[in-house]
């Protein structure tokens, strides 16, 4: 850029520099005189006009030539808002009008665009983003009451719905039958078990008994309520049915000849036989059960406390974007993206409504083009401004200087020799 800057200013000191030296050369030199030598020197001096003509012309854009208030002159300092006005137009107007941006949309296809962007993981990850917090935003309804109370009431209407004795029996009855009564068996006998070998139970047992004595106490009872009430005596009951029940439960776990799991799958068994042949004890039962169920179970605590570990575990999930719900979604999303593009006639929708889409946020919002153009030129202080465009076309200009010394000078010359054909 710094050559190109010199030429204007080499091509003009090349003609000053000729000039000069044509004529000290029809003064005193060898060719003093010569007819072709006052050619080139008018040729030269020519060319000095030119470039000097040219040179004011490029200077006048930008500043005052010679810091000399030249009237016009200084030409976009002092028509800044005429320039900015013309090209916010230009910009907003022409280059960049409703009609050139919707037919540039018009030759690209926003769905091809989107598959390419989705081959990067990292934009997949940046897309699932938002919807990872949009999706952590909506879990926090859960809490809500309303929420509570509907998934209360869709509780209650399944277990209205349960059903019936026939249905109840046959599913008793393929249940103690197949392979997997076994370990259901053996899991709840299993169950029982770590039960009974809880701390917590042995102190629950233990207060159970504190206060059967005191029951027993206030009824009249004398002996056994002084032994139930000694601590001792409590703990050594406590510990021995808690390691008798739970070594029978284990060994129930493992033996499937145990009695006691023996005992279990028959009773099953015989109820869903009596239930299939249409036991009004067994049918009673079940009805009770299912009464007693709808009727008396506290739904709103267990729900509540449910919901809200739910959310929390969600909220969890979903802030780390590594983990694997959130890999999961971002998965998902991607594979839907591409499985639903995947389909010409739904690609092509989808490209007609990106285009329909910002066509219209175009035309009414078409003026921020114009907002922006303008707040950024006008941000800029004139000297910058000056700066700005002096930088990207000066060196441009300075081929005009060039030319314009260049074709002075031909014009010169031209002249010249058109006056020594008609002098003679």
């Amino acid at each position: 850029m710094a050559r190109r800057n010199r030429i204007g200013s080499i091509s003009l000191a090349v003609a000053a520099a000729g000039a000069v030296g044509a004529r000290v050369g029809l003064a005193i030199g060898p060719f003093a005189g010569e007819t072709w030598l006052h050619v080139v020197a008018a040729g030269f001096e020519a060319a000095v006009v030119g470039g000097l003509a040219d040179w004011f012309a490029v200077t006048a854009l930008f500043r005052h030539p010679l810091g000399l208030p030249i009237p016009h002159t200084a030409i976009i300092p002092n028509r800044r808002e005429k320039i900015i006005e013309s090209i916010v137009s230009m910009v907003q107007n022409e280059w960049l009008s409703p009609d050139v941006i919707g037919s540039r949309l018009a030759r690209i296809a926003p769905s091809a665009l989107l598959l390419e962007w989705l081959e990067e993981p990292s934009h997949v990850a940046r897309l699932g983003g938002p919807m990872r917090d949009l999706l952590r935003a909506l879990g926090r309804t859960v809490n809500e009451p309303e929420v509570h109370d509907l998934i209360e009431r869709t509780i209650r209407h399944q277990l209205r719905d349960l059903p019936s004795d026939q249905t109840v029996a046959r599913l008793l009855a393929r249940a103690v039958k197949s392979d997997s009564a076994d370990a259901i068996v053996q899991s709840v006998a299993l169950s029982l078990a770590n039960l009974a070998d809880r701390p917590q139970t042995a102190e629950e047992l233990e207060w159970w008994i504190q206060r059967s004595a005191e029951k027993l106490r206030e009824s009249g009872k004398r002996m056994v309520p002084f032994f139930l009430r000694r601590q001792v005596v409590q703990r050594k009951i406590v510990d021995a049915a808690c390691a008798y029940a739970s070594s029978e439960l284990r060994l129930a776990a493992r033996d499937a000849e145990h009695p006691l799991r023996r005992a279990a799958l028959s009773t099953l068994g015989r109820f869903a036989e009596r239930l299939a042949a249409g036991d009004p004890q067994a049918s009673l039962q079940v009805a009770r059960a299912r009464a007693a169920l709808v009727e008396s179970v506290e739904l709103r605590p267990v729900i509540v406390e449910g919901v809200h570990r739910l959310q929390q575990q969600l909220d969890r999930e979903l802030a780390d974007p590594h983990g694997p719900l959130s890999t999961f979604l971002d998965r998902q999303m991607r594979e839907g993206i591409v499985r639903v593009l995947s389909d010409p006639a739904r690609r092509e929708t989808f490209d007609h409504w990106v285009r329909t889409t910002a066509i219209d946020l175009l035309q009414k919002n078409h003026h921020q083009i114009g907002l922006t153009v303008r707040e950024n030129l006008e941000a800029l202080e004139t000297g910058a401004l000056v700066q700005q465009i002096e930088d990207r076309v000066g060196g441009d200009l300075q081929f005009v200087r060039l030319n314009g010394a260049v074709v002075g000078g031909l014009i010169g010359l031209l002249l010249a020799v058109l006056r020594v054909l008609f002098e003679r």
